[in-house]
């Protein structure tokens, strides 16, 4: 089923943009469906109840309860009277997550802060000032937040959505290999530039060893899921718009603007100054429009 991926700004400094993450409040009709993607999907239930079956298992998402459905696996869903859910839609290579927990569909409690968290996403301020429209077509997106946000809002919320999430998914890969104590770890500690050998002795580990099921957990080596961390918080302090470029860069373990920049954009295609110029011009020019109901089920 084909994605509409949201307004973004021309990125003249990478041959393609990476793929954007996307996340908005959806209704589900309840007429049944199914389909899969390719992008992994999360569900944060906060009002009724959305029933799936996800690979011949059946969950349930609502008010306590979220789903993680990867990338290619097959769901059918139907929506239950006055079902309200935040979904996020996260291809492989987007935001910073173990791509372990996305290997396989994931039941996860929704409470304390990341609870909190996901309700202000699907209630952001423009929503009480425009009304909500609530659409009723399968998967359909809330007309007022389901705008097409420039670029910079959508990584802002994915980012900030996925440090929420990021220690209630659980473990992956070897049972011994402790997935989730090392990316807190790495969050815990933007500042200082990783090496894999002190990082797998921090834990316990050989370097050979440990690099290897940190690959195959992340998805990444310790240096480049470091990177993707440091990018999605300079992301969010950049959306702040009060922090000076210098004092982010020193924030996210670079040694000056300079480097960080360029790290910046080859990630999003934009140095950081620019990425936060652009936003509001963009603001200022993008119309209020409803998404499709079938942009993105």
């Amino acid at each position: 089923m084909p994605a509409a991926e949201p307004a973004s700004v021309p990125l003249p400094l990478l041959a393609s943009p990476p793929a954007s993450p996307l996340v908005e409040p959806r209704r589900y009709a309840p007429a049944a469906f199914g389909h899969a993607h390719d992008y992994h999907q999360l569900l944060f239930g906060i009002d009724g109840a959305l029933e799936l079956e996800v690979d011949g298992h059946a969950y349930r998402v609502d008010a306590t309860h979220g789903l993680v459905i990867p990338a290619g696996a097959h769901h059918v869903c139907a929506g239950l009277v006055g079902n309200f859910q935040l979904v996020a839609d996260f291809p492989p290579a987007s935001v910073a997550l173990p791509a372990g927990l996305m290997a396989r569909p994931r039941a996860f409690a929704l409470d304390g802060a990341l609870a909190a968290c996901v309700r202000e996403l699907a209630a952001p301020p423009e929503v009480s000032a425009m009304g909500t429209a609530m659409g009723t077509a399968m998967g359909t997106a809330l007309n007022a937040p389901a705008r097409c946000l420039p670029l910079q809002h959508a990584w802002q919320r994915a980012a900030r959505l996925a440090t929420a999430l990021a220690g209630r998914l659980g473990d992956a890969g070897s049972a011994r290999f402790p997935v989730a104590a090392i990316d807190a770890y790495l969050r815990a500690n933007l500042a200082t530039p990783v090496r894999a050998d002190r990082l797998a002795a921090h834990f316990g580990w050989g370097a050979r060893r440990f690099h290897a099921l940190f690959c195959e957990a992340f998805g990444d080596t310790p240096h480049a899921y470091q990177t993707r961390l440091r990018l999605d918080q300079a992301v969010q302090w950049l959306m702040a718009g009060e922090m000076p470029l210098l004092e982010i860069a020193f924030g996210v373990g670079y040694p000056d603007q300079t480097t960080f920049a360029r790290a910046f954009a080859r990630r999003f295609g934009l140095p950081p100054g620019a990425w936060r110029g652009s936003i509001s011009s963009k603001q200022a020019t993008s119309p209020w429009t409803p998404r499709s109901a079938r942009a993105r089920l």
